[in-house]
């Protein structure tokens, strides 16, 4: 199968490469500098030349806070950065499968009571999650007037290995392994009050992969587990896997205004579709990432001297 990932180097386009290519799939990265998204002639080529059966367009600017210091580049990047990939698809390989993730992000200004189905009315209140709901009415127009083959997802707030440290999971980890090899004693935590409901990268691309193969074009999917998870959880979680006694404390500098109070996801129509439910245990993704974060600290500290003995040098 010949595959094209765009934003391939990225925290899910670097997971789901390798699934492919563990697969056999001929898999074509699409990233920068490369290959830069909204340069739509440029990006016309490499899809022309890849002929690609499936595109995982993956490409976008993911964070919720730098979409409110810098809601411009995030609507380039995630709404234009979108429709030129489809106006890409269109003009080289308008028979290709093509999945556009979207984000639970689009109900970032609702007040929910209950998990979210596909059918719920989209409530944006970031740039973010208003990028990304107009990246959803691009991929349905596309299917409408042109036919082509476009599923929407939606998945929820998603974890694991390789994840930036602009991320809630991998900062925390950070601040943890820090403070455990420092000699710390308190960590400080931003809103403990919200739930989440946090999925494993690696269910996600299993998620994807069911869907390239089983999912409507025009149709959008929720990838979630179903269950709230407060941060509190996450927290004194990852805390008892650091192997350190910490303690907690608010600080109000990583308190972000905007968050809602709770976004969960209902899995019910992807299970039925695909047979697809999240099967990566919340701990195994948070031990997974407090590993790689005590693996970062334990490196920089042994260059450290070394770096300081250089400076010191005539």
């Amino acid at each position: 199968m010949r595959v094209v990932v765009t934003g391939a180097s990225g925290f899910m386009g670097s997971h789901l490469c390798a699934f492919l290519r563990s697969r056999g799939d001929h898999v074509t990265e699409v990233d920068l500098p490369h290959c830069d998204i909204v340069d739509t002639p440029h990006l016309t080529r490499v899809l022309g030349e890849a002929e690609p059966d499936h595109i995982y367009h993956l490409a976008a600017q993911a964070g919720v806070g730098i979409s409110w210091q810098d809601p411009v580049s995030t609507w380039r990047s995630n709404a234009w950065g979108s429709l030129s990939v489809l106006k890409a698809v269109r003009s080289a390989c308008p028979a290709a499968k093509t999945i556009v993730m979207s984000s639970a992000s689009v109900f970032d200004g609702a007040r929910i009571d209950e998990p979210v189905g596909e059918d719920r009315t989209p409530a944006p209140l970031s740039p973010y999650g208003a990028s990304k709901l107009a990246v959803e009415s691009a991929a349905r127009h596309y299917v409408a007037a042109y036919g082509l083959r476009v599923v929407l997802v939606r998945p929820f707030n998603v974890i694991g290995p390789g994840q930036g440290g602009g991320y809630l999971v991998p900062a925390l980890a950070r601040r943890i392994a820090t403070a455990v090899r420092s000699g710390t004693e308190r960590v400080p935590i931003g809103n403990l009050e919200t739930f989440r409901d946090f999925l494993d990268v690696r269910d996600v691309v299993q998620g994807l992969h069911m869907l390239m193969a089983g999912g409507e074009p025009g149709d959008i999917y929720n990838l979630c587990t179903g269950v709230a998870v407060s941060v509190r959880t996450i927290v004194e979680t990852t805390i008892s896997l650091g192997g350190g006694r910490l303690e907690y404390f608010q600080e109000s500098a990583l308190v972000r205004r905007e968050d809602v109070p709770t976004v969960v996801g209902d899995p019910g129509k992807v299970l039925a579709l695909a047979g697809w439910r999240a099967s990566v245990p919340l701990v195994t993704s948070l031990a997974d990432v407090l590993a790689e974060a005590y693996a970062e600290v334990r490196l920089e500290q042994r260059l450290a001297p070394t770096a300081s003995s250089a400076a010191a040098k005539p």
